[in-house]
């Protein structure tokens, strides 16, 4: 075993590899939950801005079921999770600087999740709830009521999962000086 100089707290520590490592898994995982966010801004929802009403909320139902898988909910889940436990090592470490970098990033992955689950999740409900396409008496009233809204709370939540990542990449850089 290893170990540095802790030029932040003054104190010798253990290896800091392991603190590093979870560190920039959160970043990672942060980052691919940002473009997911990022890709449905740019690509998906302006590829389905000119398609017909039905085709609008079937694709979205669709996408929507699917997006529920284990890699999704590994980053979207993890993220916090790994970011709590790289707030625990750094502060254990006496990374200050770092650590304050690291809560930010992990709040705003929050803010970024509870925008998900307060604004985008109970919009998707709503689709899901309206049943086979073919079969919605209005689905231009039923897109109308969701579509502006479910890409405002799109953007909202992109701005602060990218955020997030940028404050996580900050902490890592902070980590790797600190570790000198």
């Amino acid at each position: 075993m290893t170990t540095n100089r802790n030029t932040a707290a003054g104190t010798t520590t253990r290896s800091n590899r392991a603190p590093g490592l979870v560190l920039g898994a959160t970043m990672v995982t942060t980052g691919l939950v940002a473009g997911v966010y990022f890709c449905f801004s740019v690509a998906i929802m302006l590829g389905l801005a000119d398609v017909d009403d039905r085709t609008f909320i079937d694709v979205l139902q669709q996408v929507n079921e699917r997006i529920e898988n284990p890699a999704f909910f590994a980053c979207f889940f993890g993220a916090p999770i790994l970011g709590a436990i790289a707030i625990y090592q750094h502060r254990k470490l006496g990374y200050t600087e770092a650590t304050r970098w690291i809560i930010a990033g992990v709040v705003l992955g929050l803010i970024g999740m509870f925008v998900t689950m307060g604004g985008n999740i109970p919009l998707n409900t709503k689709l899901a709830d309206a049943g086979d396409p073919a079969k919605i008496a209005d689905p231009a009233a039923l897109r109308d009521s969701v579509e502006n809204t479910w890409n405002a709370w799109n953007a909202a939540r992109t701005v602060a999962a990218t955020a997030a990542m940028a404050a996580l990449g900050r902490a890592l850089v902070l980590h790797g000086r600190a570790g000198r």
